[in-house]
């Protein structure tokens, strides 16, 4: 009963912060539920066409909700559960009731890091959205991103191949898919992450809810990152609402003469952080999640920890620092890191393997230790780890976004010397 109490009061087209403020003054969603339209309109709160709506104490509505969110595998979170995230509950407008898909993620105990910017991003933008995300994701921090074209989608995309979790806030409902064009992406965060929506199942994708969702984006958040907004954009309304809630601003510098990034630097003009790597951002919270994050340098991760003694070294002992000096002979006993033959000289780059086991899938290290002995071809490369072309080039892409490979003209490849 409860469950259909929580939705006939989200339904209403009652204003957002009217409705925390009954449920202060009536304590419990039952109360409200039961008042008259004489107890309403004695909190001063309410008249017109707000008292028809609440007056109207039919659940029709919410049972067809509820309807829909069944078949659609849909899950509902209000404003009073314990797994409702604080962070949001705290602004002023915070929706009474969450839909969502995939798994819910701690948000309150998670450094949750809103990275936002242009629908009509320009290459350099998506690039540094994708980057930036999946090196915040692989130092522990939580993406989260309103699943548009452009920054947005390039945002959740880094986060998925740091092969951690990203929630994505609609201006729908959560079983919709808007844009159409990202329908896999959709797909991959229902499954990998969270879909997270005000609206109920079935609720197109109108204009208003954009800017409307932009204030949960940023309420679940500790900071936002701005990548190409333009004066007039979405993204600059989320900074605002970001700044009003109490959030940090952070932006990428981009080209004074394109307009998608006249926003993100004035931005910059005005005191948010520049951010030129993912940690720039992560290390304004190191004090609030000690556990949780931990600084990457150059594709290796590092524990960061403020215990005595301990000390971040400035720049990492790479695999390839002792890979790099190996014959030809020896790298050969621990080129695969399935080799059973070569046992019994493993130990050679035991540390090495180590650091490789930390970012690196099994494949991903094959391709990593064949390349550490010379440059190679494509085709090379398919023919010695017996891959497909495509497998190839998806892995060698991925190597290629971690910094650990370099691509050369002609389609060789090298080991990067700078991980």
């Amino acid at each position: 009963m409860d469950e259909l109490l929580w939705i006939w009061l989200s339904s209403l087209k009652v204003d957002a912060q009217k409705k925390l403020r009954l449920l202060r003054h009536f304590k419990s969603i039952e109360r409200l539920y039961e008042a008259d339209a004489e107890a309403y309109m004695s909190t001063g709160l309410i008249k017109g066409s707000s008292l028809k709506h609440l007056t109207d104490k039919s659940l029709d509505t919410a049972e067809k909700i509820m309807e829909k969110c069944l078949a659609a595998g849909v899950r509902m979170l209000a404003i009073d559960d314990g797994d409702y995230p604080e962070r949001l509950a705290n602004i002023d407008d915070a929706p009474v009731v969450l839909y969502y898909k995939g798994t819910l993620p701690s948000f309150d105990s998670e450094p949750v890091i809103a990275v936002v910017g242009s629908r009509n991003s320009t290459v350099y933008g998506h690039m540094a959205a994708e980057r930036l995300s999946y090196e915040m994701s692989v130092c522990g921090g939580h993406i989260v991103s309103g699943l548009a074209k452009g920054i947005d989608a390039a945002a959740h995309s880094g986060a998925l191949l740091a092969g951690r979790p990203t929630t994505a806030v609609l201006g729908c409902g959560p079983d919709i898919i808007y844009p159409k064009e990202n329908r896999r992406l959709y797909e991959e965060i229902s499954v990998r992450g969270c879909i997270l929506s005000e609206y109920p199942p079935g609720t197109p994708p109108l204009r208003h809810h954009f800017p409307e969702r932009n204030r949960i984006v940023s309420g679940l958040s500790v900071g936002v990152v701005v990548i190409e907004a333009g004066l007039m954009s979405g993204a600059l309304i989320t900074a605002r609402l970001a700044a009003d809630q109490g959030r940090d601003v952070f932006a990428v510098p981009g080209n004074i003469d394109v307009p998608e990034s006249a926003g993100s630097n004035s931005l910059i003009q005005s005191g948010a952080k520049l951010v030129m790597q993912g940690w720039d951002v992560l290390t304004e919270y190191e004090g609030l999640f000690p556990d949780k994050l931990y600084k990457s340098i150059n594709g290796n991760n590092y524990a960061y920890t403020k215990t005595a003694g301990s000390k971040m070294p400035d720049r990492p002992q790479t695999v390839f620092a002792e890979i790099g000096t190996a014959n030809d002979e020896n790298i050969r006993t621990v080129t695969d890191p399935l080799n059973k033959t070569g046992a019994n000289n493993l130990d050679y780059n035991q540390k090495s393997l180590e650091y490789l086991r930390k970012d690196f899938t099994e494949l991903q290290m094959r391709i990593i230790l064949s390349l550490a002995k010379r440059p190679m071809h494509l085709d090379q490369i398919i023919e010695e780890c017996d891959l497909t072309a495509a497998k190839a080039l998806a892995e060698l892409t991925i190597l290629e976004i971690k910094g650990a490979v370099t691509q050369l003209p002609g389609k060789w490849f090298s080991v990067s010397r700078t991980i």
